[in-house]
């Protein structure tokens, strides 16, 4: 049987800083919720970085659900495959090579290069 809530750290006011300076922090539960409430914005982000690698494995779904703008760059490779289907769905779909920024393509390519090449 699940228990309320039985720890509460709470700062009214200032930061929360948990530090494992020789070691790992492991968040282990039946269920983990990060939520960022914040008005405007300056306020409400979630940030993920690492030195090395950001993993997500062994998960049967990842779903990336965004109101106004979902961005994947690299500025190295990048590999997108699917095993079984891959659908992709958008009103308007637009693709160009990094030919464009030499010679311009007919849709205004040239543009959509200088934009994507800013990693």
């Amino acid at each position: 049987e699940e228990a309320d809530d039985t720890l509460v750290l709470n700062a009214l006011n200032g930061n929360i800083c948990i530090t494992a300076t020789n070691g790992k922090i492991r968040l282990q539960g039946t269920d983990i919720e990060l939520v960022a409430i914040g008005e405007g914005g300056s306020k409400g982000h979630i940030k993920c970085s690492a030195t090395e690698t950001f993993t997500v494995h062994k998960t049967k779904k990842i779903i990336l659900d965004s109101k106004s703008l979902t961005k994947i760059t690299t500025g190295g490779i990048m590999w997108m495959a699917a095993n079984s289907c891959m659908k992709i769905y958008s009103s308007i779909i637009r693709g160009v090579t990094d030919a464009v920024a030499i010679k311009d393509a007919k849709n205004g390519g040239k543009i959509f290069n200088k934009e994507n090449n800013q990693v």
